[in-house]
């Protein structure tokens, strides 16, 4: 496990670490695909949260943040949760949801729709975020 950013024997105290480990995403999308379950990434935590939106939610932080600590400290978690050598590529996002989920939208037959084609719905981080 990890306590504090550093290596951590889970079993010294219970509980005050956080467990990690070594996923084979191949063979969990194998198994779920035989089960009919949708399967998104393995995604590197840092695309995940860039497509959640945590550049714009940190600059809106630091745009209002007053105190230079808070100010370091945010830049300094950000760093840690999107870095490739930190957490941003250590650490992956899988998403595994019903079929359906992913299914196209039925074609509309209302006004000027029938010549556009449905793209399927997004799954929250697994797709760019795209402001407009």
């Amino acid at each position: 496990g990890f306590k504090g950013h550093q290596l951590h024997p889970v079993l010294e105290a219970p509980g005050s670490a956080d467990l990690t480990a070594d996923v084979d995403f191949c063979y969990l999308r194998k198994m779920a695909a035989r089960r009919g379950v949708a399967c998104l990434g393995p995604l590197p935590q840092s695309d995940f949260l860039k497509n959640m939106g945590i550049d714009t939610r940190m600059e809106v932080l630091l745009r209002r943040c007053q105190d230079r600590a808070t100010r370091d400290q945010l830049l300094s978690s950000y760093r840690v949760l999107t870095h490739p050598d930190h957490m941003g590529q250590r650490f992956l996002f899988l998403c595994l949801l019903h079929q359906s989920r992913l299914a196209t939208p039925p074609r509309s037959h209302g006004l000027k729709m029938e010549d556009k084609i449905p793209t399927p719905l997004p799954v929250a981080g697994f797709t760019e975020l795209a402001v407009r």
